[in-house]
């Protein structure tokens, strides 16, 4: 009996020695995306001007603004571009779109920072850094624009729609 027991064990290591073995790589690879902010909506009410105050080719009334930017989580800045409907004959400014009532001759400025100096127009871009604390800013100056048509008084509105792009 044990002579079976002994050969019976040299077949199984025999068999076990024949067993083959294989190895496998698993590579993984990902992209870490930048995350998002939550962005405010701007409302600027203006205040009101008298016809006779306005100077053509100049910001009339500016009002500061800003457009900001909360809970920004994995992101370092984030690219800003502009668009809406301008108005040509107004150096490219935004169109007054303002219904029934609207003012004539004018259109509304947008500055990049409190007092510019420059503007920010359909198609412009600009690029904001987010602060240690998740946050970031963009300073704006916002106010009537007349380009020296006849002015006739009346509402005045524009809608700008800000596209970001977080980095």
């Amino acid at each position: 009996m044990k002579t079976k027991l002994a050969l019976l064990a040299v077949l199984l290591l025999g068999a076990a020695g024949q067993a083959h073995a294989d190895t496998a790589t698993i590579t993984v690879k990902g992209k870490v995306l930048p995350g998002t902010c939550t962005m405010n909506n701007v409302d600027v009410d203006l205040d009101p001007i008298d016809a006779v105050e306005v100077k053509p080719g100049h910001d009339n009334k500016l009002k500061t603004a800003s457009l900001t930017f909360t809970k920004c989580v994995g992101v370092g800045s984030i690219d800003l571009s502009f668009d809406g409907t301008d108005e040509a004959t107004m150096d490219g400014h935004w169109r007054n779109m303002a219904t029934p009532n609207g003012a004539r001759g004018v259109a509304v400025a947008l500055l990049d920072g409190a007092t510019g100096p420059g503007y920010l127009k359909k198609g412009s871009t600009k690029t904001v850094a987010v602060n240690g604390a998740g946050t970031a800013k963009l300073d704006m100056g916002v106010g009537y624009f007349h380009g020296g048509a006849a002015l006739v008084a009346g509402n005045v509105s524009a809608q700008i729609t800000v596209t970001a792009v977080y980095k």
